[in-house]
């Protein structure tokens, strides 16, 4: 019995080892995401991972260009365990995709994405930061 209890202990100390600490990005405000990093708040039932760049053909730094372009993400958004992708563009709304989605009682806006396009430098896609707006709303 008291290995048994040794074993439970130990098992849950290693469980609790491999969990991502809880971030306190603060609703209201622009908080940045990594790219592939799943950020979960410690006092608000969400979840967000910005799971893809799909686009980015913004216009770069160091060129005039006609259009501005857009960037396009993909996100994964969990509140209270219901789990749902959205796509998010940086220019609103295109193709029918939205700068902006409600979700459970949250509002999720991609205010900006980084770093911005340049054609002096190559980015990997580790590199890439969303800035998201998360806010809660009356349902």
């Amino acid at each position: 019995m008291k290995t048994l209890l040794v074993l439970i202990c130990t098992l849950s100390l290693i469980s609790c080892l491999n969990e991502r600490p809880c971030q306190n990005f603060e609703l209201g405000e622009t908080y940045e995401f990594p790219y592939l990093e799943k950020l979960t708040h410690c006092t608000e039932p969400i979840t967000i991972t910005f799971l893809e760049l799909s686009q980015d053909s913004r216009c770069p730094e160091n060129v005039t260009c006609v259009w501005q372009g857009l960037a396009q993400i993909k996100i994964l958004v969990s509140v209270n365990g219901q789990e749902q992708s959205f796509d998010l563009s940086t220019y609103p709304p295109h193709q029918g995709i939205p700068s902006e989605i409600f979700y459970w009682g949250f509002k999720i806006s991609l205010v900006d994405l980084k770093p911005y396009p340049n054609t002096t430098k190559k980015y990997r896609l580790e590199d890439y930061q969303a800035y998201l707006l998360i806010d809660k709303v009356e349902e």
